[in-house]
């Protein structure tokens, strides 16, 4: 059976993709998700090795972390706005390469303007990958199973997250160098990326004879922040972000100096929480796509349930690290980490759901980069804040409890936007053309 998106206008030229051409799409762009997560999380199992051998005090980690963050974000909208209107599979190969070369080069660094400058352009690189995959996927499969393909592919995120916690973690323990890991990693990444450049594309969305860029283009897409579910979406993710990245960076070196473990056990306990959230990308697309099919608000209702859940027990394993046993901690991290997945998930289909196919990558590109850009500031602030208070494991949960009430923010938001989700996301269409 095929998936077919219908043009009125050209049905000769419909975007047609095979059982076997949409697995490979799927599983492509999956795997590179997962190097692409795991590139990010490595560091953060690193950080407590590298402030050892470099000397850099936490200000400085902080302040590496934030130019990662920045730079994920910080061409998001213009990549968009390229994915909108040129190849999907060419950008993915291009930018799963050079972000792995990046990730080698950063075990290379000696010094922390280097690592700085290294690890912005890994960012540089991962930058717009998850707008490339959630929208390449929205058209290649329907919508009425969009939130369960959200959640196979969200399972890069939450999957290479543990991945790089716990192997990263296993091999830095192993080998006693910090560098070992993003020599690895690097590998699979230019071998994906090559492979994405031969799968099926389709047609960019232009009207006969209009140009790659135009003043109508850009005029539409500002038409987006009037669409209210997409905007309070965006307030959402902002707050959401700043906790989000800030906590999943500093927590495996919080949980070292809290309980005074190595790489390799923060790596495992950290990692196998991770590995829960893929649960809740799976949980969390099933039972939207199920709700949706008896009330279209389900995946809004969802989400934000799924934003309390986290800001709850986040907040609990912030206060409580260290004065409860690490089994009990662990199971506070999985269960806090299921809620995290099912908001991974959720978010693609929530954009997606609300905005024109023709505007679609850029349109979750302003997401993810309003996500990261603002969640780049968190890092900083908790480095700066823990060496105020003399660094330490108290250090990291004085800064992180600073950042608390964001989280309850994201919630606010979702919530307001139960009024308006149901109806704007029954108005847009997904018909496409195939590529010449």
């Amino acid at each position: 059976m095929e998936s077919t998106i219908k043009s009125a206008a050209q049905s000769q030229k419909t975007y047609k993709v095979t059982n076997g051409q949409k697995a490979s799409i799927l599983i492509v762009l999956m795997v590179l998700f997962i190097i692409n997560y795991a590139d990010r999380s490595i560091l953060s199992v690193v950080l407590q090795q590298i402030k050892i051998s470099l000397g850099f005090s936490d200000t400085e980690l902080g302040a590496i972390q934030t130019a990662f963050q920045l730079m994920v974000g910080a061409v998001t909208i213009p990549l968009g706005i390229l994915i909108d209107r040129w190849s999907r599979r060419k950008l993915a190969g291009i930018m799963a390469i050079f972000w792995s070369i990046a990730t080698f080069l950063t075990g290379l660094c000696t010094n922390f303007i280097s690592l700085l400058f290294v690890r912005a352009a890994v960012g540089l690189g991962e930058d717009g990958f998850t707008t490339i995959g959630s929208g390449w996927l929205s058209v290649a499969f329907s919508k009425a199973k969009r939130a369960m393909i959200s959640g196979i592919f969200g399972i890069g995120g939450t999957g290479g997250s543990a991945l790089g916690m716990i192997v990263g973690g296993i091999i830095v323990t192993a080998t006693g160098m910090w560098q070992m890991p993003f020599f690895i990693f690097a590998i699979p990444g230019i071998i994906f990326g090559i492979w994405a450049f031969f799968l099926k594309d389709y047609q960019s969305p232009r009207k006969e004879g209009e140009g790659w860029l135009n003043k109508q283009y850009f005029k539409e897409w500002l038409r987006l922040f009037k669409i209210k579910s997409y905007l309070f979406t965006l307030l959402g993710q902002m707050c959401f972000g700043m906790m989000l990245t800030t906590w999943s960076g500093w927590l495996p070196a919080f949980m070292m100096r809290a309980y005074d473990i190595n790489a390799a056990q923060a790596g495992g306990i950290v990692g196998t929480a991770a590995l829960i959230g893929i649960l809740g990308s799976l949980a969390g697309g099933f039972i939207a796509d199920a709700w949706y099919k008896k009330h279209k608000g389900a995946r809004i209702y969802l989400m934000t349930i799924a934003q309390l859940f986290f800001a709850i027990l986040g907040g609990i394993a912030i206060y409580l690290m260290g004065s409860i046993p690490i089994p009990a901690m662990t199971v506070l991290l999985m269960v806090t980490m299921l809620a995290v997945g099912m908001c991974g998930t959720l978010i693609y289909s929530l954009t997606m759901d609300v905005t024109p196919v023709t505007h679609r990558f850029s349109s979750y590109g302003i997401v993810v980069t309003c996500f990261f850009v603002v969640g780049a500031i968190g890092p900083s602030i908790v480095g700066a804040i823990s060496d105020a208070h003399g660094g330490g494991a108290e250090g990291i949960r004085a800064g992180l409890l600073w950042l608390l009430p964001v989280t309850f923010l994201a919630v606010i938001f979702y919530g307001i936007n139960w009024k308006y989700y149901p109806k704007e996301s029954q108005l847009v269409s997904d018909t496409v053309l195939a590529e010449k």
